[in-house]
Protein backbone atom coordinates (compact mmCIF):
# COMPACT_ATOMS: atom_id res chain seq x y z
CA UNK A 1 0.00 0.00 0.00
CA UNK A 2 1.16 3.31 -1.17
CA UNK A 3 2.16 4.96 2.53
CA UNK A 4 -1.62 4.12 3.02
CA UNK A 5 -2.67 7.49 2.45
CA UNK A 6 -1.67 10.40 0.17
CA UNK A 7 -1.25 13.71 1.76
CA UNK A 8 -4.88 14.83 0.92
CA UNK A 9 -6.57 11.21 2.27
CA UNK A 10 -4.53 12.25 5.64
CA UNK A 11 -6.17 15.86 5.94
CA UNK A 12 -9.70 14.60 4.80
CA UNK A 13 -10.03 12.01 8.07
CA UNK A 14 -12.63 12.03 10.04
CA UNK A 15 -11.82 12.37 13.41
CA UNK A 16 -14.96 10.62 14.95
CA UNK A 17 -14.09 7.49 13.02
CA UNK A 18 -14.21 5.63 16.24
CA UNK A 19 -10.57 3.46 15.34
CA UNK A 20 -8.96 6.77 14.60
CA UNK A 21 -10.40 8.64 18.05
CA UNK A 22 -9.82 5.39 19.94
CA UNK A 23 -6.38 5.46 18.92
CA UNK A 24 -5.95 8.79 19.89
CA UNK A 25 -7.72 9.18 22.78
CA UNK A 26 -8.11 5.33 24.32
CA UNK A 27 -4.65 3.74 23.42
CA UNK A 28 -2.49 3.79 27.04
CA UNK A 29 0.68 5.23 25.14
CA UNK A 30 -1.84 7.97 24.46
CA UNK A 31 -4.07 8.68 27.14
CA UNK A 32 -1.70 12.33 27.79
CA UNK A 33 -4.62 13.36 25.27
CA UNK A 34 -7.67 11.95 26.95
CA UNK A 35 -6.05 13.88 30.39
CA UNK A 36 -5.91 16.60 28.54
CA UNK A 37 -9.24 16.76 27.02
CA UNK A 38 -10.94 15.87 30.46
CA UNK A 39 -8.92 18.11 32.29
CA UNK A 40 -10.64 20.64 29.31
CA UNK A 41 -14.16 19.55 29.85
CA UNK A 42 -13.81 20.54 33.74
CA UNK A 43 -12.05 23.91 33.46
CA UNK A 44 -11.82 23.24 37.58
CA UNK A 45 -8.08 23.81 39.01
CA UNK A 46 -9.58 21.93 42.48
CA UNK A 47 -10.89 18.95 39.67
CA UNK A 48 -7.45 18.85 38.01
CA UNK A 49 -6.46 15.05 36.37
CA UNK A 50 -2.75 13.79 36.77
CA UNK A 51 -3.44 10.53 35.70
CA UNK A 52 -6.16 8.24 34.69
CA UNK A 53 -6.21 4.26 34.18
CA UNK A 54 -8.51 2.59 31.32
CA UNK A 55 -11.55 0.43 31.66
CA UNK A 56 -12.68 -2.10 29.69
CA UNK A 57 -15.17 -1.61 27.31
CA UNK A 58 -17.58 -3.61 25.75
CA UNK A 59 -15.67 -5.77 22.67
CA UNK A 60 -15.99 -3.59 19.50
CA UNK A 61 -18.11 -5.09 17.00
CA UNK A 62 -16.02 -6.60 14.07
CA UNK A 63 -18.86 -5.33 11.09
CA UNK A 64 -21.07 -2.37 12.82
CA UNK A 65 -23.88 -3.43 11.21
CA UNK A 66 -25.64 -0.03 11.33
CA UNK A 67 -24.99 0.15 14.88
CA UNK A 68 -21.75 1.81 15.06
CA UNK A 69 -23.71 5.34 15.59
CA UNK A 70 -22.28 5.70 19.02
CA UNK A 71 -18.73 4.14 21.23
CA UNK A 72 -16.78 5.09 24.18
CA UNK A 73 -14.19 5.47 26.16
CA UNK A 74 -13.83 4.49 30.04
CA UNK A 75 -11.37 5.65 32.38
CA UNK A 76 -11.01 6.07 36.05
CA UNK A 77 -8.66 8.54 38.07
CA UNK A 78 -6.54 7.64 41.43
CA UNK A 79 -9.45 9.61 43.08
CA UNK A 80 -11.99 7.00 42.30
CA UNK A 81 -14.15 9.07 39.48
CA UNK A 82 -15.60 7.55 36.80
CA UNK A 83 -15.05 9.34 33.27
CA UNK A 84 -16.95 7.71 30.33
CA UNK A 85 -16.24 9.89 26.87
CA UNK A 86 -19.03 8.52 24.31
CA UNK A 87 -19.05 9.82 20.84
CA UNK A 88 -22.48 9.82 19.16
CA UNK A 89 -22.73 10.21 15.22
CA UNK A 90 -26.92 10.65 15.01
CA UNK A 91 -29.69 11.46 17.24
CA UNK A 92 -31.61 8.92 18.79
CA UNK A 93 -35.10 8.27 19.83
CA UNK A 94 -34.98 9.25 23.79
CA UNK A 95 -30.89 9.92 23.38
CA UNK A 96 -30.81 12.12 26.98
CA UNK A 97 -32.70 9.33 28.72
CA UNK A 98 -30.05 6.71 27.81
CA UNK A 99 -27.24 8.73 28.77
CA UNK A 100 -28.93 9.28 31.82
CA UNK A 101 -29.70 5.79 32.44
CA UNK A 102 -25.81 4.62 31.35
CA UNK A 103 -24.84 7.59 34.22
CA UNK A 104 -26.47 6.37 36.91
CA UNK A 105 -25.62 2.63 36.02
CA UNK A 106 -22.13 3.20 36.15
CA UNK A 107 -22.73 5.19 39.50
CA UNK A 108 -24.74 2.22 41.58
CA UNK A 109 -22.26 -0.61 40.10
CA UNK A 110 -19.32 0.55 41.99
CA UNK A 111 -20.54 -1.55 44.86
CA UNK A 112 -22.22 -4.18 45.92
CA UNK A 113 -24.86 -4.86 48.81
CA UNK A 114 -22.88 -4.45 52.34
CA UNK A 115 -20.50 -1.96 51.30
CA UNK A 116 -19.79 1.37 52.42
CA UNK A 117 -21.46 4.33 50.30
CA UNK A 118 -18.22 6.37 50.64
CA UNK A 119 -16.66 3.81 48.24
CA UNK A 120 -18.79 5.59 45.62
CA UNK A 121 -16.83 8.02 43.30
CA UNK A 122 -18.19 10.72 41.21
CA UNK A 123 -19.50 9.73 37.54
CA UNK A 124 -18.50 12.20 34.81
CA UNK A 125 -20.67 11.01 31.63
CA UNK A 126 -19.14 13.42 28.79
CA UNK A 127 -20.80 13.00 25.08
CA UNK A 128 -19.35 14.66 22.18
CA UNK A 129 -22.15 15.02 19.47
CA UNK A 130 -22.05 15.54 16.08
CA UNK A 131 -25.74 16.79 15.83
CA UNK A 132 -27.42 19.37 17.89
CA UNK A 133 -29.28 18.00 21.08
CA UNK A 134 -29.94 21.15 22.95
CA UNK A 135 -31.63 23.29 20.05
CA UNK A 136 -33.28 25.76 22.11
CA UNK A 137 -29.58 26.95 23.18
CA UNK A 138 -28.41 28.01 19.87
CA UNK A 139 -24.95 29.77 21.15
CA UNK A 140 -24.27 27.10 23.80
CA UNK A 141 -21.80 24.41 22.40
CA UNK A 142 -21.17 23.12 26.16
CA UNK A 143 -24.01 22.33 28.56
CA UNK A 144 -23.53 20.93 31.69
CA UNK A 145 -26.15 18.73 33.88
CA UNK A 146 -26.08 18.33 37.35
CA UNK A 147 -28.31 18.04 40.43
CA UNK A 148 -29.14 21.26 41.64
CA UNK A 149 -31.39 22.37 44.44
CA UNK A 150 -34.29 24.22 42.68
CA UNK A 151 -34.06 27.49 45.32
CA UNK A 152 -30.35 28.21 45.54
CA UNK A 153 -29.20 26.27 42.46
CA UNK A 154 -26.39 24.68 44.78
CA UNK A 155 -25.04 21.00 44.03
CA UNK A 156 -25.63 19.21 47.41
CA UNK A 157 -25.63 15.90 45.48
CA UNK A 158 -22.40 15.70 43.71
CA UNK A 159 -22.16 12.13 42.50
CA UNK A 160 -23.36 12.47 38.51
CA UNK A 161 -22.61 15.12 36.07
CA UNK A 162 -23.07 15.02 32.49
CA UNK A 163 -21.69 17.20 29.83
CA UNK A 164 -22.69 17.68 26.32
CA UNK A 165 -20.80 18.90 23.72
CA UNK A 166 -22.05 19.93 20.44
CA UNK A 167 -19.82 19.82 17.35
CA UNK A 168 -22.07 21.66 15.16
CA UNK A 169 -22.52 24.76 17.24
CA UNK A 170 -18.44 24.83 17.70
CA UNK A 171 -17.88 24.49 14.33
CA UNK A 172 -19.78 27.49 13.54
CA UNK A 173 -18.77 29.20 17.05
CA UNK A 174 -15.07 28.62 16.01
CA UNK A 175 -15.12 29.64 12.07
CA UNK A 176 -12.61 32.49 11.10
CA UNK A 177 -11.82 32.40 14.76
CA UNK A 178 -8.01 33.31 16.01
CA UNK A 179 -6.88 30.39 18.01
CA UNK A 180 -5.30 32.47 20.24
CA UNK A 181 -8.75 33.29 21.35
CA UNK A 182 -10.37 29.98 21.72
CA UNK A 183 -10.23 28.11 25.00
CA UNK A 184 -8.50 24.89 25.19
CA UNK A 185 -11.39 22.61 24.64
CA UNK A 186 -12.70 24.70 22.15
CA UNK A 187 -9.30 23.87 20.00
CA UNK A 188 -9.64 20.35 20.65
CA UNK A 189 -13.82 20.01 19.75
CA UNK A 190 -12.32 22.32 16.61
CA UNK A 191 -10.16 18.99 16.06
CA UNK A 192 -12.86 16.70 16.66
CA UNK A 193 -14.77 18.13 14.57
CA UNK A 194 -12.57 19.27 11.10
CA UNK A 195 -13.02 16.91 7.86
CA UNK A 196 -10.35 18.85 5.43
CA UNK A 197 -10.16 21.82 6.63
CA UNK A 198 -5.95 21.94 6.49
CA UNK A 199 -5.42 25.56 7.16
CA UNK A 200 -7.93 26.18 9.69
CA UNK A 201 -6.50 23.13 11.64
CA UNK A 202 -2.97 23.70 11.19
CA UNK A 203 -3.74 27.18 12.50
CA UNK A 204 -4.75 25.52 15.25
CA UNK A 205 -1.83 23.55 15.59
CA UNK A 206 0.65 25.93 15.28
CA UNK A 207 -0.80 27.18 18.83
CA UNK A 208 -1.42 24.06 20.75
CA UNK A 209 1.32 22.07 20.78
CA UNK A 210 -1.22 19.05 21.64
CA UNK A 211 -2.56 19.64 19.09
CA UNK A 212 0.30 19.38 16.98
CA UNK A 213 1.38 16.38 18.69
CA UNK A 214 -1.85 14.67 17.82
CA UNK A 215 -1.82 15.35 14.13
CA UNK A 216 1.84 13.92 14.51
CA UNK A 217 -0.06 10.70 15.40
CA UNK A 218 -2.59 10.86 12.86
CA UNK A 219 0.52 10.67 10.45
CA UNK A 220 1.76 6.82 11.99
CA UNK A 221 -1.60 6.31 11.94
CA UNK A 222 -2.79 6.41 8.15
CA UNK A 223 0.89 4.86 7.49
CA UNK A 224 -0.18 1.26 9.59
CA UNK A 225 -1.39 -0.77 7.45
CA UNK A 226 -3.95 -2.55 9.84
CA UNK A 227 -4.99 0.08 11.36
CA UNK A 228 -5.77 2.50 8.20
CA UNK A 229 -7.92 -0.45 6.56
CA UNK A 230 -9.94 -1.28 9.85
CA UNK A 231 -10.62 3.23 9.38
CA UNK A 232 -11.46 2.83 5.79
CA UNK A 233 -13.83 -0.41 6.54
CA UNK A 234 -15.75 1.75 9.23
CA UNK A 235 -15.88 4.59 7.17
CA UNK A 236 -17.80 2.72 4.29
CA UNK A 237 -19.99 0.84 7.13
CA UNK A 238 -21.08 4.08 8.47
CA UNK A 239 -21.93 5.29 5.22
CA UNK A 240 -23.78 2.64 4.27
CA UNK A 241 -25.69 2.59 7.40
CA UNK A 242 -26.60 7.03 6.74
CA UNK A 243 -27.65 6.28 3.00
CA UNK A 244 -29.71 3.33 4.07
CA UNK A 245 -31.60 5.69 7.19
CA UNK A 246 -31.88 8.01 4.28
CA UNK A 247 -33.39 5.80 2.27
CA UNK A 248 -35.88 4.62 5.08
CA UNK A 249 -36.50 8.10 5.98
CA UNK A 250 -37.61 9.35 2.80
CA UNK A 251 -39.90 6.56 2.47
CA UNK A 252 -41.21 7.63 5.52
CA UNK A 253 -42.31 11.16 4.76
CA UNK A 254 -44.41 9.48 1.62
CA UNK A 255 -45.57 6.54 3.70
CA UNK A 256 -45.65 7.10 7.10
CA UNK A 257 -49.18 7.30 7.97
CA UNK A 258 -49.53 3.96 6.05
CA UNK A 259 -46.52 2.60 7.91
CA UNK A 260 -48.31 3.48 11.05
CA UNK A 261 -51.59 1.80 9.89
CA UNK A 262 -49.60 -1.61 9.20
CA UNK A 263 -47.38 -1.56 12.61
CA UNK A 264 -51.45 -1.43 14.31
CA UNK A 265 -52.66 -4.24 11.66
CA UNK A 266 -48.94 -6.38 12.27
CA UNK A 267 -50.07 -6.16 16.17
CA UNK A 268 -54.09 -7.19 15.64
CA UNK A 269 -52.51 -10.14 13.75
CA UNK A 270 -50.15 -10.60 15.89
CA UNK A 271 -52.76 -10.68 18.85
CA UNK A 272 -55.26 -12.79 17.16
CA UNK A 273 -52.68 -15.76 16.40
CA UNK A 274 -51.94 -15.82 20.16
CA UNK A 275 -55.53 -16.20 21.42
CA UNK A 276 -55.57 -18.64 18.24
CA UNK A 277 -52.85 -20.32 20.13
CA UNK A 278 -54.52 -20.19 23.32
CA UNK A 279 -57.14 -22.31 21.25
CA UNK A 280 -55.33 -24.57 20.44
CA UNK A 281 -55.68 -24.57 16.68
CA UNK A 282 -53.20 -25.82 14.74
CA UNK A 283 -50.04 -23.68 13.36
CA UNK A 284 -50.42 -23.82 9.73
CA UNK A 285 -54.02 -22.90 9.82
CA UNK A 286 -53.40 -19.85 12.39
CA UNK A 287 -50.67 -18.85 9.82
CA UNK A 288 -53.14 -18.86 6.96
CA UNK A 289 -56.00 -17.31 8.81
CA UNK A 290 -53.87 -14.66 10.75
CA UNK A 291 -51.31 -14.01 7.09
CA UNK A 292 -48.33 -14.57 9.76
CA UNK A 293 -45.62 -16.78 8.30
CA UNK A 294 -45.52 -20.31 10.15
CA UNK A 295 -41.92 -19.39 12.34
CA UNK A 296 -43.52 -16.05 13.31
CA UNK A 297 -46.63 -18.19 14.94
CA UNK A 298 -43.86 -20.24 16.09
CA UNK A 299 -41.98 -17.43 17.80
CA UNK A 300 -45.58 -16.58 19.07
CA UNK A 301 -46.18 -19.48 20.57
CA UNK A 302 -42.91 -20.16 22.33
CA UNK A 303 -43.83 -16.84 24.13
CA UNK A 304 -46.76 -18.04 25.14
CA UNK A 305 -45.03 -20.90 27.26
CA UNK A 306 -42.31 -19.06 28.26
CA UNK A 307 -45.09 -16.99 30.09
Amino acid sequence: MKDNASAKEKHGLNRLNDRLFKYIFASRQHKANLIRFLNDVLDDSDRVIADIEYLDREADPPILRGRGTRFDVRAKTSDGRLFQVEVQIRDEDDFLKRCLFYTCANYTSQIVVGEPYGKLGEVVFIAVLDFNAFPDKPDAYHSVQRMLDVENHKCYCNGVEMHFLELPKMRKFGRGKSPDRMTGLERMLMYMGTVGETEALNEIAAYDSDIRRILKMEEAFVKTPELWVNYLIREREQSDWENYVRSREARGEAKGEARGEARGEAKGRAETAQNLIRMGLDLDKIAQATGLPVDEVEALKAEIIED
